[in-house]
């Protein structure tokens, strides 16, 4: 997420609930004259005090005023996008990937900075190795490959381990990996495939591979504080790995499929099954300090986390959810019912809430929200 100029995080009620204050909808006219919705997968990246950088199912990218209603600037990548855009900070742009594997870096005025191809198609979000300046992209056919933000530079290309059903012809073998690679502590990278999760250095040489025998399909979770790296594998356990060796920490028992993505707020890292449960799980002593039913992710979408340090999460009900991160109390519970004519209300994306008071969100009706939390009466 691009900040700029934020204000304080305790200028608005994080706790309570959020409000439908700008909505659009993405469409598409075909030549029979037919309009269909364009789905909104990709979770968008806010910029703060500015607006919203969403990328649609038809390949386009378009940054968006907060209200929605103002469109700064509008592009289109070679194909679908999926994979949530990605904020660079450091050069104040955003990377976009396509899954047709073009990858393209953006500046904040529409402007392509550099234009890659990553060689296969991008479903899970890239990750920023911030202190090298690389963009780690993992790919569907198990390879991943390293990219420069600065130019777009192919830095690496490295086969990853092929789930163990595709000697078998497994219908889906080459749809992997899903999960998203994530930066640790180190300044190496993990990346979930198959049944491992692979360390890679910046310039691509492995660290180390771990084998869990069973399927990643949730995006992986650094834990810096501790010098871990936590994995939620479809058996429904939770793996916590030293980041610099790979050996096992420590392990939940969560009972349930995990697909949807955990996220980390202080100590507690919140995953779900998919029966619908959340748990909060220490990250120190590897316990379950909360369990609350009905909230886990909606499939294949992930828990985040507000700047006053609560979790949100889209739900199977279509609504985001805010959670207490200490103790998993619920908080609040948005709704889209806004009264239009063929809506369908439900969410499917995991939201993104920016310091400016707007959580942004999405659904594959092609929807697009902006949320307001309330400002308290001293801020501006």
């Amino acid at each position: 997420m691009l900040v700029l100029g934020s204000p304080t995080d305790s200028a608005f009620h994080w706790n309570d609930e959020p409000v439908v204050c700008g909505h659009r909808r993405f469409t598409h006219l075909r030549a029979d004259g037919q309009q269909i919705a364009v789905p909104v997968c990709a979770t968008p990246v806010a910029v703060a005090g500015l607006g919203a950088v969403f990328a649609t199912y038809d390949g386009r990218v378009r940054l968006w005023d907060s209200s929605l209603d103002k469109l700064y600037w509008e592009s289109r990548l070679d194909n679908a996008v999926y994979a949530s855009p990605v904020a660079d900070p450091a050069r104040r742009a955003v990377v976009v990937a396509s899954t047709g594997g073009l990858v393209r870096s953006f500046d904040l005025r529409g402007r392509p900075r550099w234009t890659a191809e990553a060689g296969g198609s991008v479903y899970a979000t890239p990750t920023l190795l911030p202190e090298t300046g690389v963009l780690v992209v993992a790919m569907f056919g198990s390879s991943c490959v390293g990219l420069r933000l600065d130019t777009g530079a192919k830095v690496f290309a490295q086969e990853l381990p092929r789930p163990w059903y595709a000697q078998w012809g497994g219908s889906a073998a080459d749809r992997d990996p899903y999960a998203s690679p994530v930066t640790l502590d180190t300044g190496d990278v993990a990346v979930g495939c198959a049944e491992h999760v692979v360390c890679l250095s910046p310039d691509g040489e492995q660290r180390w591979c771990r084998d869990l025998g069973s399927s990643v399909r949730a995006s992986l979770v650094a834990v810096h504080s501790v010098g871990t790296v936590a994995v939620a594998t479809v058996d429904g356990r939770c793996t916590f790995l030293d980041s610099r060796t790979g050996e096992e920490r420590g392990s939940v028992v969560l009972g349930g499929k995990v697909v949807g993505s955990p996220a980390l707020a202080g100590s507690v890292l919140a995953v779900g099954t998919q029966d619908g449960v959340g748990f909060g799980v220490d990250v120190r002593t590897h316990e379950v300090c909360w369990q609350v039913p009905g909230a886990a992710p909606r499939d294949h979408s992930s828990y985040t986390v507000t700047p006053g340090g609560s979790f949100a999460v889209t739900t199977a009900r279509g609504n985001v959810l805010g959670l207490n991160s200490d103790d998993g109390r619920f908080l609040w519970e948005t709704s889209q019912i806004l009264g239009l004519a063929d809506h369908d209300p439900a969410l499917d994306v995991t939201p993104i809430v920016a310091p400016d008071g707007n959580m942004y969100c999405g659904s594959y009706s092609g929807m697009a929200y902006r949320f307001r939390f309330r400002p308290r009466q001293d801020s501006k």
